[in-house]
């Protein structure tokens, strides 16, 4: 410690800063004891993004991203077209791909701004379009009893 503080002195100087109209110093940072007596660094200050603060437009965002997702898992399983194999089945297994990235992006966007419901309903929706997949691939693996073909003969 540096000892006792004279504040007549620095109240002065405080007061002399703030006649002359300037702005004052920043202070230095401020440092806790840590357990051995020495000062600890201050905690780095995170900066930028707005992280924080949730705007309207952000949570639309994130509602609209999981809604999305939503009517693609709906739209995949009343997908109406053949799916046994060929390009109808490399289409599907793209619009499941893309189910599951929504899912993925609607799970972030309510991560980082805070929207509990919206992240279980992205989960569901990330949940649904791995499903989807999956059970495309079993089918054609050697899981199935009779495997299917991803081409068609």
């Amino acid at each position: 410690m540096t000892g006792p503080r004279d504040w007549d002195k620095e109240m002065a100087e405080i007061d002399k800063i703030i006649a002359s109209g300037k702005a004052p110093p920043a202070p230095a940072a401020a440092s806790v004891p840590a357990r051995g007596g020495q000062p600890s660094p201050a905690p780095p200050v995170r900066s930028g993004g707005g992280q924080g603060i949730t705007l309207g437009r952000h949570k639309f965002g994130v509602w609209l991203r999981t809604l999305i997702g939503a009517g693609g898992a709906v739209a995949l399983q009343l997908w109406p077209y053949a799916k046994g194999c060929g390009t109808m089945l490399y289409l599907y297994m793209l619009s499941a791909f893309a189910v599951t990235l929504l899912g993925a992006w609607a799970m972030r966007g309510a991560w980082v701004h805070r929207r509990g419901v919206a992240h279980v309903g992205g989960l569901i929706v990330f949940i649904a379009g791995l499903a989807f997949a999956a059970i495309q691939v079993l089918e054609r693996s050697s899981y199935a009893a009779a495997p299917l073909s991803w081409t068609c003969p």
